[in-house]
């Protein structure tokens, strides 16, 4: 926080590597969300990732061909927003990257616009509390309908909060930094320093009537 005043980033190299450190730490809790087996944990204490899940031998095991989506489509969703969300921050990286070496207006708009998706697919991993992972059936005899909110917050939930909130952070940083200028066209062929170009001297007034007057005397 020490490199921005007056709203602004002061220094924007410090500022855009600052960004995509937090970015890159974004990435890594996206990536250990996928690999958890403990997204939540239901009613009856089972712990359940996105992709994985905890077994009986109380080992991290991945769903197989039978069960490779045990609780229907808003898992399915839950693991493609929790795919896309890594993949657009490091898309995001890669254009930071890019912005050192050709600065475009259009290179800071598509970066920002991934990665606000990147945002807005990591929030919606959470998806899956609302499927039959989290149902438990009603206290009510008569209908036995399910009901959901029985699932609790887990290790892998909260690396996927950290994720957002990284990359949230990172867009703040990024979006409050000056553009940056191009560190590839410095230093140039051709670019000739201001101390060492020619001076152009200006004839004054005086002195254009003075060698006209002088002229006229030969």
């Amino acid at each position: 926080m020490a490199c921005c005043r007056s709203g602004r980033c002061g220094n924007s190299i410090l500022c855009r590597v600052f960004s995509t450190l937090v970015i890159a730490a974004g990435v890594v809790m996206s990536c250990l969300t996928i690999y958890d087996c403990d997204f939540l944990k239901t009613s009856a204490g089972n712990s359940i990732g996105i992709f994985a899940y905890v077994n009986l031998d109380n080992q991290c095991a991945m769903y197989n061909e039978a069960t490779k989506d045990p609780y229907g489509w808003l898992q399915t969703w839950a693991r493609i927003c929790a795919i896309l969300a890594p993949a657009l921050a490091s898309a995001v990286i890669l254009m930071i990257m890019l912005e050192f070496c050709w600065n475009n207006c259009c290179v800071g708009f598509f970066r920002s616009l991934l990665l606000s998706f990147a945002e807005i697919s990591q929030a919606f991993t959470f998806v899956i509390y609302g499927s039959s992972a989290c149902a438990r059936e009603s206290l009510n005899e008569d209908f036995q309908d399910l009901v959901l909110g029985s699932c609790s917050v887990s290790q892998g939930s909260i690396y996927s909060i950290i994720a957002f909130g990284l990359y949230l952070i990172g867009g703040i940083f990024l979006c409050f930094s000056p553009r940056q200028e191009s560190l590839c066209k410095k230093g140039e062929v051709g670019a000739q320093p201001a101390a060492e170009r020619p001076e152009k001297t200006e004839k004054r007034p005086n002195d254009v009537e003075t060698g006209a007057a002088s002229a006229g005397d030969d």
